[in-house]
């Protein structure tokens, strides 16, 4: 079996590590997710400090009373992170605090006795249960570190309801195998699947900060598609390589049909979901590999590599009969909406996509003078 000592001293020695970084991202970014896990993390290290001080006194009420308060402390702390992610944490602040009181006019009376172990890894059980459940709330964008961080956590109350299992058995002598080797490897499990997640969670959400100011950058916050400079950026490159391989390459233009009335007649909220549903109607046609961008109030872009002037017609009248086709809805009331597109198809030559949009563009102001509701070809 590895060396109990050693792990206690790597895993405070990392937890200290992770706690103090978690701390200094928060005085940095003042997001109180950080405080919480840097103060989870510091909390389980004062856990393994109290209780391995075991060994050299025998004082229960720091030994046991107050190492269990500390490991109780952690995963609230760790609770509380979560939902402050999700902005939820104040009102789960006054429950958190009534578990540690509650643990603590409980574990007072039998500090040491064995029911004091017990009903420590029940509370624990309980606190990992609960922690698993809330991740459910967090909307990140890679959903492999979340569901890493969540099995970690129902792992990690298996574990413990094993242990507190085990202890119940031999406190009621149903049982009478010396369990000390068992409980050690509990241990050494509890110790490392703790620091494992104070691990994960820090990735986790550097990552997902990361994604953000990512999207802040380059999609529009609205509809989540891709903002005008970065479509561009992207769109000249597809062009380059249409360029470099001597493929065709599609532009269009999209703008949504009086679509001032709506905000005027219904109210710029409804105006804005209109917005939404027409980007997804739009990105729902599209291929993996086309680009579509929000480049102004109401208008979209989308450039279509590798496609043909018949293909490019083809995509842009199903977009427009999948918008034709159905209703907005939104409040109550359902919205009839439709689009107009122009459509240019460049074939060679060293045009950039804003000479190629201002060519679809054309073609979506003859779509708009000829009735709205249609696609018209631009020949470059």
């Amino acid at each position: 079996m590895m060396h109990l000592p050693t792990i206690i001293s790597i895993s405070i020695l990392l937890n200290v590590i992770i706690g103090a970084f978690l701390l200094s991202l928060y005085f940095l970014r003042q997001q109180a997710s950080y405080l919480y896990w840097g103060s989870s993390c510091l909390l389980f290290v004062f856990a393994q400090i109290t209780a391995s001080l075991r060994v050299f006194i025998d004082f229960p009420l720091i030994t046991h009373y107050l190492a269990d308060l500390f490991i109780i402390s952690a995963p609230l702390a760790a609770i509380l992170g979560i939902h402050a992610y999700s902005q939820s944490d104040k009102k789960y602040h006054k429950a958190c605090a009534f578990v540690v009181i509650l643990s603590m006019l409980i574990l007072l009376p039998v500090h040491d006795s064995p029911l004091n172990q017990i009903i420590t890894t029940a509370i624990i059980v309980i606190c990992f249960s609960y922690a698993a459940f809330a991740l459910r709330k967090l909307q990140v964008e890679r959903i492999m570190h979340l569901a890493l961080l969540k099995l970690c956590f129902v792992i990690h109350a298996l574990i413990m309801l094993l242990q507190f299992s085990l202890l119940v058995s031999d406190y009621q002598d149903i049982i009478d195998t010396d369990l000390t080797h068992i409980l050690a490897v509990i241990l050494i499990s509890h110790i490392i699947i703790t620091t494992l997640t104070a691990m994960i969670w820090p990735l986790m959400m550097f990552l997902e900060s990361e994604q953000v100011l990512n999207d802040l950058a380059n999609r529009d916050p609205l509809t989540g598609l891709l903002n005008r400079r970065s479509f561009i950026t992207i769109s000249n490159s597809y062009l380059e390589q249409a360029n470099h391989n001597l493929t065709e390459l599609c532009a269009l233009m999209i703008d949504i049909d009086f679509f001032k009335k709506v905000n005027d007649q219904y109210g710029h909220e409804t105006g804005d979901e209109a917005l939404k549903w027409v980007a997804k109607k739009i990105k729902s046609q599209l291929r993996e590999h086309d680009l579509v961008a929000r480049i102004g109030g109401e208008e979209f872009a989308v450039i279509l590599p590798s496609t043909t002037q018949t293909q490019g017609e083809s995509l842009s009248e199903r977009i427009r009969l999948a918008i034709h086709n159905d209703r907005f809805f939104y409040q109550n009331q359902a919205l009839k909406l439709t689009i107009s597109v122009g459509i240019i198809t460049h074939k060679s030559g060293a045009n950039n996509v804003n000479e190629l949009l201002a060519e679809a563009d054309k073609g979506l102001y003859k779509a708009k003078s000829n009735g709205r509701n249609q696609v018209v070809t631009m020949a470059f």
